[in-house]
């Protein structure tokens, strides 16, 4: 490698880690990782490498991470970590002179001897090294002929075969599916070559060949569980990747055979691969690698994959099985996943194309689609003889199974069937009370689950309310025993989330449209809930040992349900002691489950009400009339009381009693690059930030603990981020960002900038950004809070080091936003535009913006001016100064006194002079007017103007100034008090009248 390329890919490497360090968001901290990979492999730094994909694993791994992200570590494992594994012992290896056929035939006869081959396993697994490096040089097409690529299948699945096979032969057969799957990997059609375009005979034959090869060697092993088992346990990357690679060539031609071979690939990889490696002997790995490679298939060919996996009895019970593991199961949180891809794609009516009976005027009726429809089928039945089962371990299995379902945020889609059926629900907690305990958890698992489920949560609610309050009972007794207790702690959470639930009749039935009746229940104490969960948090936290987390995070949990009503808010948050303790305890922990509890917690205590304009506020009053009137024709109390303490000043109150308790520092713990944090997490930190900056006095507490570079991390890739070169801003597109932009907004008006930021660039774009905002309420809050922090940001030296003014109105083009802000229709956003104008007007080139050309319809001096235009002349309007000397004469005091500090800063230049005295018609007197105001400030400022004036050379303006009634005598008055600020400029300004 020449030491230029080294020195590039070595400068390419820090820049990289810098940014890593720079707390860069998941997604783009993935892709930079996967990045530096390749780097380090190309250096032949090894471990480097490995170290990186690792990482980047990590955050594929994370919930809201997308399948691209899978796909991208899978491809950076495949062409990088397996292939350079042996980079640096290739060179060295005797097989780096070896053409790759002899490698080959060394690797055939080393397996065919066996044990008795002069060469050894660890010696193979060389060759097999250097054949990876080869590979992953030749980005394009695989250095491997479809001779070779079978041969190495084929010697895969000879060590597969073997009954008791050693850990090096184990080893070597790994090694061999991952040369194979590279290989196999770049045959596929690369995406933008995949439309019109010929995409290689002999790649579609050699994959063709391989599938083949696999089919028949898995068909004479058909009654060998042992064989399939170690080869799903090797080799799933390799199948899932040859069906793949197959399917992007199906799309180049019309080619019914390969069409074929790609449904047999796919049925394959769904009859026979996902039913083994899911097995309950699977390993982790095996089951990840099936399940990432199931869910590639399945983005990739939606309609074929949906056709042979929804179809398949065996495949689709063997995915509730999965969801029906007990919750926090990795295997099940990679079937949620599933799960929630099958349904996404069975919604769509094309993807049912390959269903028989498939109409595509289905897709334009609005009737469910064909796919979905089977996907519910096959689920309701499965899961309804699970649950009415009499053996307690299917009926566990059946209730945690949909409880997944809800808590992926599917479970409406697949199983509302069942709640329709008469009696089902109560069936449902019949026998609750004999159940065992891992069948109690699970059915109270499924209540929590689908609380929030408008249609089903009222149903379980008055179903089961009985029952789970009884549970908490027994767990509260002083016979009560673990197992006891864990049960009321788990009910005690649903009892806390059915607090915000109305018992409503169960729903007709659609056999005899009866209602079932239940035997009324009544609904426990929300405040007696409250006291519960935080004594037991307290006593969790003062515990002698180490705290059980997953119990303090329940109940943290169930407090933050409760606190949903408005009348729990003040209690809780008056607990000072547990709120110290928990989030001292939350901030501390690794998990990041604790800490989202925690968060939302914190969220629910410290919510504003919605700014709403005129509009909504009168259809809110319609709507609460309607519902005041069944409260009191039920018997309820009105909403006054929550209208009171969801009042600002009282929010503000409790904001501050959480921040002294800490909540500042979980918050910023639970955004570290180190906690992957999910989208959840940044969504619910940006509506706290906001919040809290709301009260003026938390600003600069925020600042100190670390939140304005907590908030600055937690912005999407979208957001944009501080740089020198020229942008055009646009309107946020992600919430997060308005929401967090909003909360910097409200901390850069109060704290200086340099203080609160390293850098004050890096908010200016943000801040124009949400002057683009609309025009609704909120949007209007947040443009006039941007345009007071871009004032107090254009407030520094000019020429200083912290000046924003020419990045802000020229760099990034904000000027025009701003004159646009000018121009509103909101007084307040009006005013704060001007102010903003006020400081912008230092820069030389806004400057120039108003005093270029302003007196080029002034004839030469020699020519005598005798009178002004009158307001029928439209001319003197299309310059800027005209707009500043109309905001001048508003109603709105500090708006004028902003138009008329920027007058007095542009009435410096001559030009600017001549235009207001000598063109404009109402300019003189809309001066004399400002300074008959008993405001000083505008004393003041006028004041300057006429100095200004009288000082800019031309005769004529000092004459028009000589000869309007009211100027000379408003002079000497400001003159005669030296005391005031006025006094310099107004007895400047008279000198010069007088010496005139």
């Amino acid at each position: 490698m020449a030491a230029s390329s080294v020195d590039h890919k070595q400068a390419e490497v820090a820049r990289i880690t810098k940014e890593l360090q720079a707390s860069a968001q998941q997604r783009s901290a993935l892709e930079l990782l996967l990045q530096r990979a390749q780097l380090y492999a190309d250096l032949g730094d090894e471990d480097k490498a490995k170290a990186d994909i690792s990482q980047a694993a990590a955050l594929a791994r994370e919930p809201d991470a997308s399948a691209a992200s899978v796909a991208a570590v899978e491809k950076a494992f495949r062409e990088i970590s397996v292939s350079n594994t042996s980079l640096s012992a290739a060179g060295k290896s005797k097989y780096a002179t070896h053409t790759s056929d002899a490698i080959v035939d060394s690797i055939v006869k080393f397996i065919e001897a066996g044990q008795n081959s002069d060469d050894t396993a660890t010696g193979i697994a060389e060759a097999v090294g250097v054949l990876n490096s080869r590979i992953a040089q030749n980005s394009r097409h695989s250095l491997l002929s479809e001779s070779q690529l079978c041969q190495l299948v084929d010697a895969f699945h000879t060590i597969c075969e073997r009954e008791k096979p050693t850990k090096d032969l184990d080893q070597l057969a790994a090694a061999l599916a991952g040369c194979a799957r590279s290989a196999l990997a770049q045959l596929a059609v690369p995406e933008g070559t995949r439309d019109g375009k010929e995409p290689g005979l002999e790649a579609r034959s050699s994959l063709v060949k391989v599938a083949a090869r696999i089919a028949e060697t898995w068909e004479q092993h058909q009654d060998d569980g042992s064989f399939k088992q170690q080869t799903c346990k090797l080799g799933a990357a390799l199948y899932t990747t040859a069906a793949y690679a197959l399917f992007t060539h199906e799309g180049s031609q019309n080619d019914s055979v390969l069409s074929e071979v790609v449904r047999r690939s796919f049925a394959f990889c769904v009859s026979q691969l996902w039913l083994i490696g899911t097995l309950p002997v699977a390993t982790k790995d095996e089951y990840r690698d099936v399940g990432q490679g199931v869910l590639r298939l399945l983005t990739a060919n939606r309609p074929l994959f949906l056709s042979l996996f929804v179809t398949s009895a065996p495949a689709t019970e063997r995915l509730l099985l999965l969801l029906g593991q007990p919750s926090g199961s990795e295997r099940r949180s990679m079937a949620m996943l599933i799960v929630s891809q099958l349904v996404a794609s069975a919604k769509d009516p094309s993807n049912s194309s390959k269903f028989v009976g498939y109409e595509p005027s289905t897709a334009r009726s609005g009737a469910p689609s064909l796919a979905l429809v089977k996907l519910q089928q096959s689920t309701v039945r499965v899961l309804d003889s699970w649950v009415q089962s009499t053996a307690q371990a299917e009926r566990t299995r059946g209730l945690s199974a949909m409880a997944a379902l809800y808590e992926a945020g599917i479970g409406s889609d697949l199983v509302a069937e069942l709640w329709l059926q008469s009696g089902w629900v109560d069936k449902l907690w019949d026998q609750g009370d004999v159940d065992l305990r891992t069948t109690q958890l699970a059915l109270l698992a499924l209540a929590d689950a689908c609380s929030s489920d408008t249609a089903v949560g009222p149903r379980m609610k008055k179903a089961g309310n009985g029952l789970v309050q009884e549970l908490v009972r027994r767990g509260g007794s002083k016979s009560a025993t673990n197992e006891d207790r864990e049960l009321a702690e788990r009910a005690a959470v649903v009892l806390a989330k059915w607090s915000g639930v109305a018992s409503t009749p169960a729903a007709p039935t659609a056999e005899s449209g009866s209602v079932v009746e239940a035997a009324p229940t009544e609904d426990a104490d929300p405040v007696v809930l409250a006291d519960m969960h935080m004594q037991r948090i307290v006593d969790l936290l003062a515990s002698s040992g180490e705290p059980d987390r997953a119990a303090v995070e329940r109940a943290t949990e169930a407090l933050g349900y409760l606190c949903l009503q408005s009348k729990l808010k003040e209690h809780v948050v008056q607990n000072e002691s547990l709120l110290k303790g928990l989030f001292s305890f939350a901030t501390k922990s690794p998990v990041a489950s604790l800490k989202f509890s925690a968060i939302m917690l914190v969220r629910n205590l410290t919510q504003y009400r919605v700014v709403l304009t005129e509009e909504q506020k009168r259809m809110r009053q319609l709507q609460q009339m309607g519902a005041k009137a069944q409260k009191k024709a039920a018997g309820a109390a009105g909403d006054e009381e929550d209208q009171a303490s969801d009042a600002p000043e009282h929010v503000s109150a409790r904001a501050v009693l959480v921040c002294k308790a800490g909540a500042v520092s979980l918050l910023v713990s639970a955004v570290q690059p180190r906690m992957s944090p999910s989208d959840s997490v940044k969504d619910a930190v940006a509506e706290i930030a906001v919040a809290l900056a709301t009260t003026q006095a938390l600003r600069g507490l925020l600042v100190q603990q670390g939140g304005v570079r907590a908030l600055l991390s937690t912005l999407t890739s979208d957001a944009p981020k501080a740089t020198t070169t020229p942008y055009s801003p646009q309107a946020l597109r992600q919430n997060r960002d308005k929401l967090l932009a909003f909360a910097l907004a409200k901390i850069a008006i109060s704290v200086p900038p340099h203080l609160a930021f390293a850098d004050p660039r890096e908010l200016v774009r943000l801040l124009l950004s949400l002057l683009l905002e609309d025009t609704d309420a909120q949007a209007l809050l947040m443009k006039f809070e941007a345009l007071l922090a871009l004032t107090n940001l254009a407030s520094a030296q000019p020429g200083s080091p912290n000046d924003v003014r020419g990045f802000l109105a020229n760099d990034l083009n904000g000027f025009a936003i701003v004159e646009m802000c000018v121009l509103s229709e909101h007084p307040l956003v009006r005013r704060a535009a001007t102010e903003l104008v006020c400081n912008l007007v230092y820069d030389p080139k806004v400057f120039e913006r108003y005093a270029g050309n302003a007196d080029r319809e002034i004839p030469a001096e020699d020519v005598q001016i005798v009178e002004l235009p009158d307001d029928e002349d439209e001319s003197y309007r299309s310059q800027r100064l005209h707009l500043l000397v109309a905001l001048s004469d508003v109603d709105d005091v500090p708006t004028r006194s902003a138009a008329a500090g920027a007058l007095a800063v542009l009435t410096s230049d001559a030009r600017c002079c001549r235009y207001l005295f000598l063109i404009h018609p109402r300019a003189p007197d809309v001066f004399l007017s400002l300074a008959d105001d008993s405001g000083v400030e505008f004393k003041h400022r006028v004041a300057v103007i006429w100095a200004n004036a009288a000082s800019c050379g031309d005769t004529r303006v000092v004459d028009r100034m000589r000869h309007q009634e009211g100027v000379v005598k408003s002079l000497r008055t400001m003159a005669n008090d030296s005391s005031m600020p006025y006094y310099a400029a107004a007895k400047s300004a008279l000198e010069e009248i007088s010496n005139r």
